[in-house]
């Protein structure tokens, strides 16, 4: 577009770097926003374009939601020659488009970014507003799973499809999302308009054919739920009756291989060969079976072959662990070392004592009239010090100037709420838990927080963590605090927090809350960390069960490059 090129800033703040794509005289730029130091997502286009108005408009409504898996607008503005959109940078993600083009995602995956995309359509259709143009390319996955819609109502207003009722839209919706997870499993794109990059899914009486007839594995819900909706117009009818039907999924990234994908028997013509050899001929007097017995063949050999295909796939699966454990230094195959054992010479034995030579009468004597003694001395030194202690009675106070057990660096309750932990003190002793994932906290910024280095503070390496974006402030000035989220197995009771922060470059302050969901509405308080840095250690003296475990950071430290930044290096949980 004339006027817009690198480096230039828009709205005082946004500098463009690097053209993405562009739609005619519509460009999507990436950006920096020099007020909050981070990369953003720009799309800017001429003011007197057709339905400028429009896409102002819905970017404006859309900004009104608050919903982690929906790409959320950060700004909108017009002016009288540019008008734009500043979105949260993907630049760390990928499309569902790129995904499926190495091969298909596992039937779970499928399952899961499906009642994901779900789950934010229903919230935007409470609030009124629809996609109406889910494909393959307007979903993301982030490299930490998280799943993205783009162009909420604003897709629409760029096509005029905006003024859809409700009812239609919703049901546009949900068919376009039945048909994504189609293609997450079988890199097929089962809906009549083409979709670039995808090839369409195959053609048969009827409608396409099922997952099942394509990929291998498919849970039989996930398959029912495709014939009825793409090929028979029924099946749920809004997002949130698709998340009631697909539902419970996954809550982290499916990373499973998924299985070979079998190629889909095309129907023969009736002229020619294969379709001359498949037809019987039954002469008068022959016991052959009719047609239609022969016909039935037809089903039993995919369920065949689709077991088949499922035991090959379970072995390929078993052979590829064991490939990997022998490549560990510490795995062991117990036939090969019995194998080895066996090929091996013994050493000689070890030569035989000799016996203990037997203690003569007078001997055995001596001794016990040495340890008589013995006993009688300790017996004598012992008496005045019992009968001392039984004379200053129980409870007593010790004399002036006798030593009084301490504990150095105790950690001291902070009222009914929690703990201050000061890494010194004595630490509860109990069986660590192993966290089911972690992610990123950021209810009051963009939703997200570098999730891609969330995982660090789980694998083991104090030496490498999760750092919060850059600001120019100190928080409590434009927000309250960024975090993490730990996620535990089921409804797990934690007693003990402990936290590798960098020992230098300032100090933090922390606050622990165990939660039942993602928010801190309900969350109860059960420790905190006040000017913290280095390992630190929070005994939990109100245990409470929860879901999940909150990390919040109120207070950052400011770095070299004067940004404030919260640090966590690695976190370990105790029951």
């Amino acid at each position: 577009m004339y006027g817009v090129g690198t480096g230039r800033v828009i709205a005082g703040r946004y500098s463009l770097k690097e053209r993405r794509a562009h739609l005619g005289s519509i460009e999507v730029w990436s950006a920096v926003d020099s007020t909050l130091g981070r990369e953003v997502s720009m799309t800017v286009f001429p003011s007197n374009l057709a339905r400028a108005d429009a896409i102002v408009d819905a970017a404006r409504r859309s900004a009104a939601l608050n919903d982690h898996r929906l790409v959320r607008v950060l700004d909108v503005g017009a002016g009288e020659e540019i008008s734009w959109l500043v979105e949260e940078s993907l630049a760390d993600s990928r499309s569902i488009a790129d995904l499926v083009h190495a091969g298909p995602l596992p039937p779970e995956e499928a399952r899961r970014i499906a009642g994901e995309v779900a789950s934010g359509l229903a919230v935007a259709a409470e609030r009124g507003l629809h996609h109406l143009h889910i494909t393959p390319h307007s979903v993301r996955r982030t490299d930490g799973g998280l799943i993205k819609i783009a162009g909420l109502a604003t897709a629409a207003a760029l096509e005029g499809t905006d003024e859809t009722d409700g009812p239609r839209a919703e049901r546009v919706d949900t068919v376009s999302t039945v048909a994504l997870m189609y293609a997450a499993m079988t890199t097929r794109w089962p809906l009549p308009q083409r979709v670039p990059g995808l090839e369409p899914a195959p053609r048969i009486v009827g409608g396409v054919a099922a997952p099942s007839e394509i990929a291998t594995a498919v849970p039989p819900d996930l398959d029912a739920i495709c014939r009825a909706t793409l090929n028979h117009d029924t099946g749920p009818r809004t997002p949130t009756e698709l998340v009631a039907r697909i539902s419970p999924w996954s809550h982290t990234l499916v990373r499973h291989v998924s299985t070979r994908t079998a190629a889909v028997a095309q129907p023969a013509s009736p002229t020619s060969p294969a379709a001359t050899q498949a037809i019987p001929v039954v002469r008068p007097g022959s016991e052959q079976a009719p047609p239609r017995a022969a016909a039935s063949v037809g089903p039993i050999a995919r369920v065949r072959e689709h077991r088949e295909g499922q035991r090959e796939a379970r072995a390929a699966s078993t052979r590829r662990r064991l490939e990997e454990r022998r490549a560990d230094p510490g795995f062991l195959n117990l036939p090969e070392a019995l194998e080895e054992q066996r090929n091996t010479p013994l050493p000689p034995p070890a030569p035989l004592l000799p016996p203990t030579p037997e203690v003569e009468g007078r001997h055995a004597k001596l001794i016990l009239t040495v340890v008589a003694g013995i006993i009688v001395l300790a017996l004598l030194f012992a008496i005045p010090t019992l009968t001392g202690m039984f004379s200053r009675g129980v409870g007593e106070e010790p004399a002036a100037g006798a030593a009084t057990p301490t504990t150095t660096g105790s950690p001291t309750a902070t009222g009914n709420t929690g703990n201050t932990g000061t890494g010194t003190g004595t630490a509860t002793t109990g069986n660590a838990i192993t966290p089911v994932g972690v992610s990123s906290f950021d209810p009051q910024g963009d939703g997200s927080e570098n999730e891609s280095l969330a995982s660090s503070v789980l694998d083991g390496d104090a030496n490498s963590g999760w750092r919060s974006e850059g600001y120019n402030s100190p928080m409590g000035t434009n927000k309250e605090g960024v975090g993490l989220i730990v996620e535990l197995p089921g409804d797990t009771t934690v007693k003990e927090i402990r936290v590798q922060l960098p020992a230098s470059g300032g100090s933090q302050n922390l606050e622990f809350y165990a939660a039942d969901r993602r928010s801190m509405r309900d969350a109860t308080r059960i420790g905190a960390i006040d000017d913290g840095n280095g390992a630190r250690s929070v005994p939990v003296r109100n245990p409470v069960a929860g879901r999940y475990l909150i990390v919040w950071v109120t207070k950052t430290a400011q770095e070299s490059d004067g940004k404030y930044r919260a640090r966590i290096n690695e976190i370990t949980l105790l029951s």
